[in-house]
């Protein structure tokens, strides 16, 4: 098992290196940026604030306002807590030898999978976003600031790969942020292009990354690559009013000029900065990370309640006209998801001390329950939970509509119900929701004659959730197949779209079932790992690692695929079913808080002061 560095700040560790760092805070905070908390206040006339930024987009050095170090200290400690959440050590007693075997074998069993998958990144797409599996070419498509490579930092900790993680931190040491290498091209000739840097991307993957595994290894070089990401993103936040935009114009940024939010964008993009934000300020002791986040979520919380969904927001909102309330369309997958993913996770990550996190996530959690969930007819009468959508029409009054169309995206949800019903003591959500949702997407892959879960399609909702209300109808089912179009006559029973029939890695099913796993205890998550796992690489294999896989719903082998593979195979995908084989200890959900893109970040505790400080 991997030992992990303390998680007491560094700046607090007794020895002369730590009056070293508390001198270097005091002067962090005298230079500290700050924004006017009003969101809808004008921008500073001197332009936007730079730090690192003018060394990697070679900006000129701006004047800043400074806040107080007392502000600074009474806001750092916000963000610092003695707070424990009992979620998984309670679920497990001994276990016997030949379960202990097994298991080990499994776990060794993902190992291979991704050495097998690294191997081939090293030797054909070393320092590039993305291995192209079947031609053994490579892609950038994420700003060409090799994205897999960042992205696999902490799996390469986790899976104990030390001399793997060594030479890839060094890699990481010379990746120069201030230049774009995104292309199109398949072929690994190069090019430049784009000029634009997309925020969520390069906040989950590459800020994510870094921040996760500096947690796990403490190595400094990794968090002063965060610091330079950061303030590269920081310059998102240089507009009007204040809200990021969705990509960062890198030749305007450079120039230190006001940026223009778009009109329109998914919710998730400025809802999903928080939590690697947050960190970034609780490891550098730098608010202004922290509060330009905050700022974005303060407009979230403003409109919580006042949408057509009480609870929910729109999936499409504007954060040029802070409008986060108009909007007709709502879910919890795509374009949504990681928005809700994070607020029970921000009430993690500070130790419960952001008490707006708990309401919000109250809210959302029962609003969703009630609009979005539904329990599908199928043969078996399986009692599983489906997560649709819902469209409320604006003609004369207010209609809300269930879509019972489920994407592969929104399985995430099952563990969040999980987890929020252990952190906020609502343990009927670990049952009611957590554990039916997670069966659902278990369900969706069984059903499937590959074994593996579309990324989206379509059933038959109940008339009610209760048993005498779903019963199989073999006659409903065909009546409501025949009003589908993309209905296909080899889909399984229950099933009446499998309108995108692709596989292409995902993690958010093992995700929740891992999750799951860990919280309750109950082995049948562990053997829907492992059969999951078996289906996912055995379909998705090439010569050189695993593919995206174009048609789930035909078990014609080989089947057929996609020249892609997302980082998030190796950072989300393959770490989950590590994890689901590994013991509890191993990123304890009591002491990790995982981003969407499934970096773990230490959660912070507060040093005893009644007791010398233990190295």
């Amino acid at each position: 098992m991997a030992r992990f560095p303390s998680s007491i700040p560094r700046n607090l560790r007794p020895s002369r290196r730590r009056h070293m760092l508390l001198a270097l805070l005091l002067l962090l905070f005298a230079l500290a940026y700050f924004f006017h908390h009003s969101s809808t206040s004008s921008p500073p006339t001197h332009g936007f604030e730079f730090t690192q930024l003018q060394h990697h987009m070679n900006a000129p050095l701006l004047p800043v306002k400074a806040q107080s170090q007392q502000q600074q200290q009474q806001k750092q400690t916000k963000l610092v807590s003695n707070t424990s959440f009992d979620w998984s050590s309670h679920a497990f007693g001994p276990e016997s030898p030949a379960a202990r075997k097994t298991r080990e074998s499994r776990r060794e069993t993902v190992r291979q999978v991704f050495l097998k998958n690294w191997i081939s990144y090293r030797e054909r797409a070393w320092k590039k976003d993305a291995l192209l599996p079947i031609s053994g070419g490579y892609k950038d498509q994420f700003s060409g600031w090799a994205a897999t490579l960042v992205d696999s930092l902490d799996t390469l900790w986790i899976m104990g790969l030390r001399e793997e993680f060594d030479e890839a931190v060094e890699a990481v040491a010379g990746i120069d942020f201030g230049v774009i290498t995104t292309t199109t091209k398949d072929n690994g000739s190069g090019g430049g292009g784009g000029g634009r840097v997309n925020i969520f991307e390069t906040n989950i993957r590459y800020l994510g990354g870094l921040l996760a595994a500096y947690d796990l290894s403490g190595r400094e070089i990794l968090l002063a690559k965060a610091t330079e990401l950061g303030d590269l993103l920081y310059a998102g936040f240089n507009t009007e009013r204040r809200m990021p935009v969705d990509f960062i114009d890198f030749e305007r940024a450079k120039t230190g000029e006001g940026l223009a939010v778009e009109e329109s964008v998914v919710s998730a993009s400025p809802g999903t900065l928080t939590l690697e934000m947050t960190r970034l300020s609780q490891v550098t002791g730098d608010m202004k990370y922290y509060d330009a986040a905050s700022r974005v979520m303060d407009v979230f919380e403003s409109g919580q309640n006042l949408t057509r969904i009480p609870g929910l927001w729109p999936i499409y909102v504007s954060m040029a006209r802070q409008d986060v309330v108009s909007g007709n369309q709502f879910g919890v997958a795509g374009g949504a998801d990681s928005l809700y993913e994070y607020l029970p996770k921000m009430y993690a990550l500070t130790g419960g001390l952001e008490a707006r996190y708990e309401s919000m996530s109250k809210a959302f959690l029962e609003a969703a329950d009630k609009a979005l969930f539904f329990r599908p007819m199928v043969p078996g009468n399986e009692d599983v939970l489906m997560i649709g959508t819902a469209d409320v029409t604006v003609d004369g009054q207010e209609d809300m509509l269930l879509n019972p169309e489920s994407e592969h995206l929104g399985c995430f949800v099952g563990g969040i119900y999980g987890l929020s019903g252990k952190l906020f003591r609502r343990l009927e959500w670990v049952e009611s929701q957590g554990i039916k949702i997670t069966n659902g997407c278990v369900y969706a892959y069984r059903a499937m004659p590959t074994d593996m879960m579309p990324e989206r399609y379509n059933m038959v909702p109940c008339q009610s959730r209760d048993d005498e209300g779903c019963k199989w109808n073999e006659e409903l089912w065909e009546r409501e197949r025949r009003k589908r179009p993309e209905w296909k006559k080899h889909l399984p029973k229950g099933f009446t779209t499998a309108k995108d029939p692709r596989y292409i890695l995902r993690p958010e099913a093992i995700e929740s079932v891992f999750v799951m796993w860990r919280i309750t205890g109950k082995r049948e998550f562990q053997e829907a790992a492992w059969d999951m796992f078996k289906a996912v690489s055995n379909g998705t294999e090439t010569e050189f690692a695993n593919a995206a896989v174009l048609d789930v719903t035909k078990a014609e082998y080989p089947l057929p695929k996609e020249d892609y593979m997302e980082s998030f195979w190796l950072a989300e995908t393959l770490k989950y079913f590590y994890l689901a084989f590994s013991p509890p200890d191993v990123i304890s959900l009591d002491d990790f808080v995982l981003n969407t893109e499934a970096h773990p970040f230490r959660r912070p505790k507060k040093p005893r002061v009644d007791r010398p400080l233990k190295l």
